[in-house]
């Protein structure tokens, strides 16, 4: 999920999110106490106090870790020590020298892309070899096989590594970076760096959406403005179709929401259409583009237009909490939503369309979505760093109990791209996601496209579904989603589609 600027204003929207909306129905599971580590007393043991002074230090890496432990959706399944491990080897990519397990580079020693080339460093402890990598050497663009990537993993685990053994190489990375001409000077802005790649580094091990971020690094997004996250326009025909593409479902201040714009939007078109004695008779969604999700707003916008006591539940390791619509809200629109998705859909947009359709209120048109079934709380590393981290705490499941979480949302009528990518992207391509609790998921769409497509006069044999499609068209799947939608609108009494 991409983070945009003001980042104060994410952390706000994604911790609240996940514990002020109160759900309808809470179920608790027992958990274990997660074991925490105490600052004080690393402090008061370490022989490198430095390493806990400045704007971020190891107190801010120790509470990070033990936020983890505490909060994290997975903490069963946490490899503590090949999580330091990892934090290390991060840390010494600022001098560039490569930490790595004894094992894995035996294993590996001939693959370059993996095994960087250079000079073989002395060291006391033979479970691990650090290699000075050659100037000439590049980082490698190209990532890495996932079996490879998981079986570092596996060897970092097997290193007998804690915070202490991290203290140690930090201030060996410090003193190389200190003595470096070619590094910067500043000896607090060292010390700072090398600690954000150890906190990186750590995160890195554990989920693809757990981890740090250096506000500077961070696109700097000029249209953090409900206005430029939604547009609407009307598609006419019969009968006329309300065109509303959504980009994120967040609140841009109290007063005005994507919920709100969106009511006002349908309210704006019903009532322009009544005054010129037509109507609209059907919505159609577009997220394909839905990437960012507040938990609140997504209970907002779904409660326009279902009154369920299940819109969707929020399942983390010690409960889940069961979300119904809204009370007091009338439902906004009733008729007919054809709801489109693709492979940049992710977390809360597939959790709109899996929630309208589980609800009987959708039918879903595009290809299948990321599956990025998790949410992540933020918080800000100390105060006014720049700093903050995300921690997966739980997951999205729909009503009828279906996980997102790398299934994503498959739609009733498939239209896939013809310009998209070659690597479609998807949460199940990263090495480390995480599983969902069933192997397989249950839901399968219904026998909707064939019967469209036959009474279309579609036979597999045709060049293409849509032979005068205009060829100047920029969004072939929009004109052919179109297309399906209004046949679907026009003969779906008639072929019992619902």
């Amino acid at each position: 999920m991409k983070i945009l600027f003001p980042f104060f204003v994410i952390l706000s929207l994604f911790s609240f999110s996940l514990f002020s909306c109160r759900p309808g129905q809470t179920k608790t599971r027992n958990h274990s106490n997660p074991k925490i580590d105490s600052i004080e007393a690393y402090k008061k043991e370490s022989k490198y106090p430095y390493l806990y002074t400045g704007k971020i230090n190891l107190e801010h890496f120790i509470k990070l870790k033990n936020d983890i432990a505490i909060l994290h959706l997975t903490n069963d399944k946490l490899k503590t020590n090949a999580f330091i491990a990892g934090a290390i080897r991060k840390a010494y990519e600022f001098v560039s020298i490569d930490f790595t397990p004894k094992s894995f580079y035996e294993l590996n020693l001939k693959n370059h892309d993996i095994i960087p080339q250079g000079t073989i460093l002395p060291t006391e402890d033979q479970t691990y070899v650090l290699i000075k990598k050659n100037p000439s050497y590049k980082i490698e663009t190209k990532e890495w096989d996932i079996k490879k990537r998981i079986e570092l993993n596996q060897h970092f685990a097997s290193l007998n590594i804690d915070i202490h053994d991290l203290e140690t190489h930090l201030d060996k990375i410090h003193l190389i970076a200190k003595n470096d001409p070619n590094q910067i000077q500043n000896q607090n802005e060292i010390l700072e760096k090398i600690i954000f790649l150890a906190m990186l580094g750590y995160t890195e091990e554990i989920d693809p959406h757990t981890r740090v971020y250096d506000a500077k690094e961070i696109k700097t997004d000029t249209s953090f403005n409900v206005l430029n996250n939604i547009s609407h326009r009307i598609i006419t025909g019969y009968p006329d179709i309300l065109y509303i593409k959504i980009k994120n479902f967040l609140q841009f201040n109290d007063n005005f929401t994507i919920a709100s714009a969106t009511k006002k939007i349908i309210e704006h078109e019903l009532a322009e259409k009544k005054n010129n004695q037509n109507t609209i008779g059907a919505l159609l969604i577009d997220l394909r583009e839905s990437e960012q999700s507040n938990l609140i707003e997504l209970r907002k916008f779904l409660s326009l237009f279902t009154s369920t006591q299940n819109l969707f539940s929020i399942r983390n390791r010690y409960e889940t909490n069961i979300y119904p619509s809204l009370k007091g809200d009338t439902i906004l629109w009733d008729g007919p939503i054809g709801i489109l998705v693709g492979p940049k859909t992710t977390a809360g947009g597939e959790l709109v369309a899996g929630s309208l359709r589980e609800n009987k209120k959708a039918i879903i048109l595009g290809s299948r979505t990321f599956g990025q079934g998790t949410f992540q709380l933020f918080y800000e590393v100390g105060k006014k760093t720049g700093y903050f981290y995300a921690i997966t705490n739980s997951k999205m499941v729909l009503p009828s109990g279906e996980e997102i979480q790398g299934f994503g949302i498959l739609p009733d009528i498939i239209i896939e791209d013809p310009n998209k990518e070659l690597s479609t992207p998807h949460e199940t391509k990263f090495w480390n996601w995480i599983k969902p609790t069933n192997a397989k998921n249950p839901y399968i769409p219904k026998n909707i496209q064939t019967k469209l497509e036959e009474k279309m006069g579609l036979n597999q044999t045709n060049k293409g579904l849509f032979a005068e499609e205009n060829p100047t068209d920029l969004d072939p799947v929009l004109t052919q989603s179109i297309e399906y939608y209004k046949t679907y609108l026009s003969t779906n009494n008639e072929l019992n589609l619902k």
